[in-house]
């Protein structure tokens, strides 16, 4: 049905009244849309709309997790995004966002120095679908043990979400609902990727892959992986036992039996000392008479 003129007036004056941000002084800063979402390399619009002002000023800024920059001041684009954006009288337009545009922008009005200020913030969300994901998978897993398989990607906006498959078999986030997965105990966390089986049973051996997708383009999926739920090994635990006391039983033979030959208790080369035995002559006068001394050097 057809809204009539007057019925289409109202609703223009409800929209701007729920988007609208009074002003101190009287004034009142509003959007139309306080969450622009736009492909990536396409224009986009903000828009931003005042009354009550006489000779405003406007400007916009930017602000990106910790990072605030101006796009705009006293009505002029800054340096920084000459040729990219336009400024009007009712908003700021890009020519062609990139994903790095994501984030918080704010209009600012202000009057009298500042004694009249008003403000409006948007949402401007630029659309970018995933990339194929990359994984970390272990080829091995002990029986009984905590194993954490991770999934990862970092181009999609908004953020993706994380689905994980086994021999090609969605896995669901409660195990115990499906009766395939009924004998398994993980968990997955769908915003971060992770995958963590506490404790890994013989049932979970099967091919892993991991899939995300963002509602914008389509999901992609990684590779499959092998993964292998094996029993603790026992046997080559003992025997890496057996083996490290027969060395250590030898080492400490080979010691023992240095010290029984002596090879420890010999003076070094550098310090041998030698028995000189030279004659000298006797304080007697009779020159006959020889004594034979020795010493030791």
């Amino acid at each position: 049905m057809m809204k009539r003129p007057g019925q289409r007036h109202l609703l223009l004056l409800f929209t701007a009244a729920t988007l609208c941000c009074p002003a101190l002084g009287g004034g009142s800063v509003y959007t139309s849309e306080k969450e622009v979402k736009v492909d990536e390399n396409q224009p986009a619009t903000l828009s931003c709309y005042y009354s009550g002002f006489s000779s405003p000023r406007v400007e916009w800024k930017f602000v990106q997790g910790s990072t605030t920059s101006l796009v705009c001041y006293d009505s002029k684009i800054t340096a920084s995004y000459q040729g990219r954006v336009v400024f009007s009288q009712t908003g700021i337009s890009f020519h062609s966002v990139t994903r790095k545009d994501t984030g918080i922008y704010t209009c600012m009005v202000t009057e009298n120095g500042g004694e009249d200020y008003g403000e409006i913030s948007v949402h401007l969300l630029v659309l970018v679908p995933p990339s194929k994901p990359s994984v970390n998978i272990p080829s091995s897993g002990t029986i009984g043990h905590r194993v954490v398989l991770t999934c990862s990607e970092e181009n999609g906006s908004p953020p993706p979400q994380y689905q994980w498959f086994r021999d090609g078999v969605l896995m669901p986030e409660d195990p115990k609902k499906s009766r395939v997965f009924t004998n398994s105990s993980y968990t997955i966390n769908s915003k971060t990727g992770e995958l963590v089986f506490n404790p890994l049973s013989a049932y979970d051996t099967g091919e892993y892959s991991c899939q995300v997708y963002n509602g914008v383009g389509t999901a992609m999926r990684s590779e499959a992986i092998r993964l292998e739920a094996a029993e603790l090994n026992v046997g080559g635990i003992v025997a890496a036992v057996i083996v490290t006391l027969i060395l250590l039983g030898l080492l400490v033979f080979g010691v023992w039996f240095a010290y029984s030959q002596g090879y420890f208790n010999r003076t070094s080369k550098g310090s041998t000392s030698k028995k000189v035995i030279y004659s000298q002559p006797s304080a007697r006068s009779d020159g006959d008479f020889r004594q034979t001394s020795s010493f030791l050097v």
